[in-house]
């Protein structure tokens, strides 16, 4: 993603890699955080070395016990088999990788990744 994009083309260009859940949310949502591009495109990478061939969506979620704000979650989507026996691993690693670019663009509870169990 080029940093002098605009605007939509870098929310148009999410919908190739992430299936977009509710994306007029997402997108005023990223209107006010779009540091979180920067997040997006760099746990690619990572996403094709655990997670190869699964579904990425971008939700919204509201969590209380991240404040009283709702926050864009990106659920990795997986068999509940995975999901049962070690998925967890991989996320925390995912998360790690992700916190120095956190730290830099200051985006902390407004974004998460998570897993989550596909319906088959």
């Amino acid at each position: 993603m080029n940093q002098n994009s605009t605007f939509n083309e870098k929310f148009n260009a999410l919908g190739e890699y992430y299936v977009i859940e509710k994306p007029n949310e997402i997108k005023d949502f990223l209107k006010d955080n779009e540091k979180i591009f920067v997040l997006l495109e760099e746990v690619k990478p990572y996403l094709n070395q655990y997670f190869i061939n699964e579904n990425y969506n971008l939700e919204m979620v509201y969590d209380p016990e991240c404040g009283d704000e709702d926050h864009l979650v990106l659920r990795i989507y997986v068999s509940r088999e995975r999901f049962r026996n070690g998925v967890s691993e991989d996320i925390e690693h995912i998360r790690e990788m992700l916190r120095p670019f956190r730290r830099k663009y200051q985006v902390l509870s407004e974004f998460a990744v998570r897993a989550g169990v596909k319906n088959v």
